[in-house]
């Protein structure tokens, strides 16, 4: 210790010197000092200045918080329109209702700004009167503790202005304080009950950041969500030293993108008839469901759809009605369609030859392997069969008739028919979530069932499809909604035009059976739209081409049939005029409390002459100039859902033509990241191809795209330029067992 002791003393008088020598030792150590602390600021200065960064902190985004802000700049998302340009959803602002509750919220004054649990009771009555909530669940909400204020949940969000205003009115009268509201972004459908479960809600949705936007979701605002929703944008306001916002100090970081307009197909006046007719034709038929869908015959284009029960899009009544759903009859529900399927074996039948209108037989029964078929009026007890014509069958209606031309075809024909009416395919019209339909199984009973609509499952836009092939000549179209979509973004449009998916049956198999419908609403005798001296569908003094249904409903247990007196599913389909139809209707009503064929005349009639008489608007083709289109680029699409992409590209006004039944897509005919304009026809190869396929109506540059894929050999005829009008092998026909196939191209 003493040894240590020394050395430290030694150290320190070592070097001792005067004290003028120690000042200057001091002051060369302090600039040596000085001069190095200089040197350390200058590198972190460089290194703040080449890195913004400092202890792993951004400082220019540290210093942005406290002398900037940003806020989001939200997109507007865009307005379906109907087909003339009549808004049907909108973007608005919404209200979201909060109070107020804690006893520490005072003014300066002292006055009390929140609920005092002596208002609770009247803020529950005017909560019960203006926005439907329950008094019990308000209280409750008033009453809770530690809070400083409530909200009220789905009712009391997404209010509508006229709604916030009479309840601040009710407020104010009764001299409450502590309840207000917040805005968001909101959905406005102007027109109330108007396709509502078809055109669907856009909702308010909160983002991670805590920002809210409009999603769609349910309907139309849901398929078409990417297409409505835009981008958001961002704006920076600069700040004062006070965090005051200076006026006028805001710059554009990112601009934002607004949605893309979507314009309908869906005429507003015709569709708020309807909505009219349907209020009466359910008051009368008290329907378990009901739906009525009125479309162009020349394009495939839906006009008008509506569906009960419903509900006002607006205010939201209806939503608590018995029965109601959320699914769109339209395209999410299956069912067996019954004696309107009668139209395509009548129309296969033509086709195929074996329908002769005298030939004579008996409808008393016809025996299918263990199964005994009988017409409606044997099983009602009103007849014990008669001999008739196949023309009289067909107008009353006959099982025992229509299952002896499906007989006379055969089993393996008329599935073939029923595959080129595309039954078992969903329609992939651009809504998605759609039901897929069902084919008879591999069984003779169920199949011959199927020829007078029992043991098949279909939708409707199924069998508007299907319709389309025999109201347009034979040539069958695909279901339209969009007729087209304007980007204000380039201020260009894309726009619809029919799209042909097929010709299952020939020109004059479709108008003979446009002919033999006739009769079905004209026979006194035979004909089941015949009733009280008259027919029951009537459009002026038009020839109307007309078909009636009753299906049985099948149990939810597999047990077979509902037997109840009215568990059916009746239905119509009218063609008007039947000579050259410019409109297709097709109603369904499902186990209603009160049938009779005459109510059809609430619906069907009225509708179909609303629409004659706005003929030249209803029919009118939606045109663009070319150099106002706008481009659409082919995503990657190779090994995903052929479905999805055929609903992905309908909404973009692109033709897909699916090819085979696979889950996966393997070659396309345009390469990914191609612009595709509209209207233009696209190959999608599926996983699973084996069978000739329909090519009504493809390019001249797609069958040698399906030479290519194939190796079949491929003969043109007819005209150099054009699309495929007919081919020389059937359709169905296994593709291993074809080597050459001839094609004629016409216009």
């Amino acid at each position: 210790m003493k040894n240590l002791k020394k050395k430290f003393l030694d150290y320190v008088i070592g070097d001792r010197r005067t004290p003028e020598k120690n000042r200057e030792r001091v002051g060369q150590n302090l600039m040596i000092l000085s001069i190095f602390v200089f040197f350390v600021f200058v590198i972190n200065f460089i290194i703040i200045i080449g890195t913004d960064r400092k202890f792993g902190v951004n400082l220019s985004k540290g210093a942005s918080s406290v002398y900037q802000s940003v806020q989001t700049v939200q997109a507007k998302r865009g307005t379906i329109y109907d087909r003339n340009g009549n808004p049907i959803a909108e973007d608005s602002t919404t209200y979201n209702i909060y109070a107020v509750i804690s006893k520490s919220h005072v003014s300066t004054s002292g006055e009390k700004l929140f609920v005092q649990p002596s208002q609770y009771d009247e803020v529950a009555d005017i909560f019960q009167k203006y926005l439907g909530m329950d008094k019990k669940y308000v209280i409750k909400q008033l009453s809770q503790k530690k809070l400083t204020q409530v909200s009220f949940g789905t009712k009391g969000s997404n209010i509508t202005y006229s709604t916030m205003s009479a309840v601040t009115k009710a407020i104010d009268k009764a001299k409450i304080k502590g309840v207000a509201f917040t805005t968001s972004p909101g959905r406005m459908y102007p027109n109330g009950t108007f396709a509502s479960q078809f055109i669907g809600l856009a909702q308010v949705k909160e983002k991670k950041d805590g920002s809210k936007i409009l999603a769609g979701a349910t309907g139309m605002e849901a398929a078409l969500d990417k297409i409505l929703s835009g981008k958001d944008g961002q704006v920076t306001y600069q700040k004062d030293r006070n965090g005051n916002t200076l006026l006028g100090a805001a710059t554009t970081v990112k601009e934002a993108e607004n949605g893309k307009d979507v314009y309908t197909t869906l005429s507003a006046p015709i569709q708020t008839y309807l909505e009219t007719r349907m209020d009466a034709f359910q008051e009368k038929a008290k329907g378990v469901q009901a739906s009525a869908t009125l479309v162009n015959a020349k394009t495939g284009e839906i006009l008008a759809t509506s569906q009960r029960p419903s509900f006002n899009s607006d205010t939201k009544d209806g939503l608590n009605a018995k029965g109601f759903t959320w699914q769109n009859t339209l395209y999410q529900t299956n069912y067996e369609p019954g004696s309107t399927m009668k139209v395509m074996l009548l129309a296969s039948a033509i086709d195929k030859g074996v329908f002769n209108p005298n030939e004579t037989y008996n409808s008393a029964e016809v025996k299918i392997a263990d199964a005994t078929i009988k017409d409606w009026d044997v099983n009602e007890g009103i007849s014990s069969g008669q001999y008739l014509t196949y023309a009289q069958g067909f107008a009353h209606s006959s099982n025992v008739g229509m299952t002896n031309l499906e007989q006379k075809m055969g089993n393996k024909t008329w599935l073939n028919y029923l595959d080129k009416y595309r039954f078992g395919l969903p329609t992939r019209f651009g809504m998605g979530n759609e039901a897929t339909g069902l084919l008879p199984t591999d069984n003779v009973v169920t199949t011959a069932m199927s020829a007078f609509g029992q043991g098949i499952g279909v939708t409707q836009t199924q069998m508007l499809r299907a319709f389309s092939s025999v109201s347009n000549d034979g040539v069958m179209l695909e279901p339209q909604f969009i007729s087209k979509v304007y980007d204000p973004k380039t201020g260009t449009t894309r726009s619809a035009q029919k799209e042909v998916t097929g010709k299952p049956v020939s020109k004059e198999a479709a108008v003979k059976t446009r002919q033999y419908m006739v009769t079905v609403g004209t026979d006194p005798y035979y004909g089941t739209l015949y009733a009280n001296g008259a027919p029951v569908i009537q459009v002026g003094n038009q020839s109307v081409a007309v078909k009636s249904g009753t299906a049985q409903i099948a149990s939810g247990d597999g047990s077979g049939y509902l037997t109840g007196s009215n568990d059916y599913i009746y239905s119509v389909v009218a063609m008007v005029p039947s000579e050259n139809p410019d409109f297709v209707m097709y109603v369904t009503l499902q186990q209603p409390e009160h049938f009779s064929v005459t109510l059809w005349q609430d619906v069907v009639n009225p509708v179909l002459e609303e629409a004659t008489l706005m003929k030249d608007t209803l029919l009118s083709p939606v045109e663009t100039p070319k150099d106002q289109q706008t481009k659409y680029r082919l995503s990657k699409v190779i090994g995903k859902n052929p479905g999805n992409i055929a609903d992905e590209l309908r909404q973009n006004l692109v033709h897909p033509i699916i090819l085979g039944t696979g889950n996966k897509i393997t070659k396309t005919s345009v390469d990914s990241g191609s612009n595709l304009n509209e209207n233009e026809q696209i190959l999608l190869l599926t996983s699973h191809f084996e069978t000739v396929p329909d090519m009504y109506g493809w390019t001249k540059k797609n069958v040698k795209k399906f030479e290519d894929w194939t190796g079949i050999k491929v003969t043109f005829k007819g005209k150099s330029s054009g699309t495929v009008t007919n081919q020389s092998v059937d359709v169905g026909k296994n593709l291993k067992k074809v080597k050459k196939i001839t094609i004629t191209i016409g216009d």
